[in-house]
């Protein structure tokens, strides 16, 4: 398969440069500028993201980060803490996906300009049958401005039953008419993620003795004390949504500094997530843990559909200075699991504004729903940027939200697993502080995050909701240190965390990456080359567990994970518009410690090599 897959990227390569009569420059300095937006920033008719596309050679070897099973595609959690993200087109919230970094979402950039053709392509292919493509295509057909994301990659993994494959697709368009008046903004997007899951390995303790050894080889350890390890274990998740918003300015002419529009917003998704596993266990009801007929296989499936509709009123001020906006949003919900079926509707009041002068951009958005499923629910939600001049920024951030919890966590009916409980709306309070400078490189800050009446699963995997309050608290550093002629750099991240109640949160203290590496332009200056290495330390921690029946991770009490450092060596080179990489990646495997575990009985890869390429097509 890695050989049909590398005649095929040589082929759409080929093509493209065909297509397009491409020629080698001698050096990579082609470009394009191209703005990106998400939903919000699209309503708030902000473009501060335009930025140039990346011509540099930084971190193209960093193309995905494996979480913390030990395979690209499996569920992971971030290991740092991070503001919460949910979808915006609903305050219902049907499951807890674990699978964020291989998703794309309504949270995320949707929409793209530019006023060239632009083509981005990523391939890379490595051991364990590892196949990565990424495609980017930008373009405006005479008004109207399309574009298409396509990413598709798959990896067997180290061990049996880690085999996954990811497919994401975003397709968007927008378009305004010559004298603004009218316009819509449009997107489709699908993603569809299989993936194979064990119980986890007995490694830990023999990884030192083989090292070298065939992994595929390690027994399983059963989740249930009294069943077998999963077999045939798989999860299918599929998301997709559909969204159209179009507005239509009020006032014929936008001479005057002042604007009306009205906008409406419509938007359509449906997600179903599905497990199978094919073992059978005689397990007896009790503790959350349900075997409603023995010796029996798992085929349980999980299904939501999501339709909302707004309408707004836009106030632009100030020759678009100063934006404002309000509106109601009506959302209607379906959600079906085994026995379980629920419909219901969500009535909410939406706000916003947008202040864009020379120095500062401020954009804020308030939802609070009035009525039905979710009443009282809300997120007030808040961004700050202050420019101290042309190398320095200050950005503040903020978050308040009070939402009632995930309906999986609400009511589950399964083979191995049910509950149902009456937890109250969990309230969360994030804001962060970011000083920056790209003259000097380096960004300093701090992220906090505060929630009361968590809900977590505990050791027993069943959802619980605690009492109190809940702190972690972030502190981060970036800097870049560049010597002799920037020919020899120095790059290092730190991140610190405080955490109140390490009962209910279970992170590293301690997380950090470092870069050392040699760059230069040699032969004439048409090789532009980096050589050198990486290491990501992660201090040791009490991690999660990962329960492959509901897709989540809980608490356990008897293992420590972490305390290791990632070593990889890499060499990152460009002819002209196309970059290569080849990437020995985990080089010090077998050669340190063997604690490089991030969730109990899950290891993280072993040494592996990796080949890539990044071409950049303009025009």
């Amino acid at each position: 398969m890695l050989k049909h897959l590398g005649c095929s990227i040589f082929l759409l390569c080929s093509f493209f440069a065909a297509a397009q009569k491409l020629k080698l420059s001698s050096s990579p300095v082609d470009s394009t500028f191209y703005t990106y937006a998400t939903r919000t920033q699209q309503l708030l008719g902000l473009s501060s993201n335009s930025k140039a596309t990346d011509t540099t050679l930084d971190n193209i070897n960093n193309y995905y980060q494996t979480g913390v099973l030990g395979n690209m595609g499996l569920p992971s959690y971030s290991l740092l803490a991070q503001a919460p993200q949910h979808g915006t087109a609903s305050f219902f919230s049907w499951n807890k996906l674990n699978n964020r970094n291989d998703l794309i979402t309504e949270d995320d950039p949707l929409y793209f300009n530019t006023a060239r053709v632009y083509t981005k392509v990523t391939a890379l292919m490595g051991q364990k049958q590892e196949q990565f493509l990424k495609l980017v295509h930008v373009q405006k057909i005479k008004k109207v401005n399309v574009s298409l994301l396509f990413n598709r990659y798959s990896c067997t993994g180290f061990y049996l039953q880690q085999q996954s494959l990811v497919t994401n697709l975003l397709l968007s368009s927008n378009y305004k008419t010559t004298n603004g008046r009218w316009g819509y903004h449009f997107y489709f997007l699908y993603n569809k993620l299989k993936y194979q899951t064990n119980d986890g390995v007995h490694a830990a303790d023999s990884l030192s003795y083989y090292a070298l050894q065939n992994k595929n080889m390690y027994p399983f350890v059963p989740f249930f004390a009294s069943s077998n390890p999963t077999q045939g274990a798989r999860q299918n998740l599929r998301t997709a949504s559909i969204s159209f918003n179009t507005f239509y300015r009020l006032n014929k002419n936008d001479s005057g500094a002042t604007n009306h529009y009205l906008v409406y917003e419509g938007n359509y998704q449906t997600n179903y997530l599905l497990y199978i596993d094919e073992t059978q266990d005689s397990l007896m009801p009790g503790n959350g843990h349900y075997q409603p007929q023995s010796d029996r296989s798992s085929h349980d499936s999980t299904g939501c559909r999501l339709l909302t509709n707004s309408m707004l009123y836009k106030l632009s001020l100030a020759q678009g200075k100063l934006v404002l906006y309000g509106g109601y949003k009506l959302e209607a919900i379906k959600y079906h699991q085994h026995y379980i079926d629920t419909i219901g509707k969500n009535q909410v009041l939406k706000g916003g504004l947008a202040l864009n002068t020379e120095k500062h951009l401020l954009y804020a958005s308030a939802d609070y729903n009035f009525w039905g499923l979710n009443k009282s629910n809300y997120v007030i939600d808040a961004r700050y940027s202050y420019f101290l001049n042309k190398n320095f920024t200050i950005e503040a951030t903020g978050n308040i939200q009070s939402r009632t919890p995930n309906f999986n966590l609400l009511a589950y009916e399964g083979n191995r697993f049910w509950w149902k409980n009456n937890f109250s709306p969990a309230q969360v309070q994030d804001v962060g502080l970011t000083l920056s400078s790209n003259k000097y490189k380096f960004y300093v800050g701090v992220f906090s995050m505060m929630q009361q009446h968590q809900i977590y699963l505990d050791t027993n995997a069943l959802p619980t909701q605690y009492a109190g309050n809940t702190n972690i608290t972030r502190f981060f550093v970036n800097k870049n240190i560049s010597l002799f002629r920037n020919h020899l750099h120095f790059n290092n991240t730190a991140n610190y965390q405080l955490i109140s109640n390490e009962k209910i949160i279970r992170l590293p203290h301690l997380y950090t990456l470092h870069q050392l590496y040699y760059e230069g332009k040699l032969f004439k200056k048409n090789l532009w080359l980096q050589i050198g290495a990486q290491a990501r330390y992660i201090s040791s921690f009490m991690a999660s567990a990962y329960a492959p029946a509901t897709n989540q991770f809980y608490l356990q009490n008897n293992t420590y994970c972490g305390n290791y450092l990632f070593v990889d060596v890499f060499v990152n080179f460009a002819i002209g518009p196309v970059k290569f990489f080849v990437l020995a990646q985990h080089i010090n495997q077998g050669f340190m410690a063997t604690n490089y575990i991030l969730a109990p009985n899950y290891p993280m890869p072993d040494r592996a090599f990796k080949v890539g390429l990044i071409w950049n097509l303009f025009n």
